[in-house]
């Protein structure tokens, strides 16, 4: 049986520290890790993705998991593992669709 979502993204989720505004005092921001079930498919014929500046970003993977809620910020960290393929990096795009949820790295 085929398997939908082989592959693991761990991805590292950082808050920015925030201040109180009447306080003036800075609260330190939080690192979420979430480790999700996903589908890693190589970006083998040289696609590009348009950046939110309107720049072309070159990317590796184009990684499908299924629907979610957890927005995943663009430049967060991420873990995948593929097989016996391990790749570290920052996330380049992500969209949370009507189906389901994709990353760019």
């Amino acid at each position: 049986m085929v398997e939908q979502y082989p592959d693991t993204i761990v991805v590292l989720v950082k808050t920015e520290p925030v201040q109180d505004v009447t306080t003036g005092e800075f609260t330190d921001g939080t690192t979420t890790t979430h480790t999700l079930r996903c589908r890693a498919e190589k970006n083998t014929e040289g696609k590009l993705i348009t950046g939110a500046d309107g720049n072309q970003i070159s990317y590796d993977y184009t990684v499908y998991l299924p629907k979610m809620d957890t927005v995943i910020p663009i430049d967060s960290e991420y873990t995948l593992t593929k097989g016996l393929l391990t790749a570290r990096g920052r996330v380049k795009d992500a969209i949370n669709g009507q189906l389901n949820s994709r990353l760019w790295l």
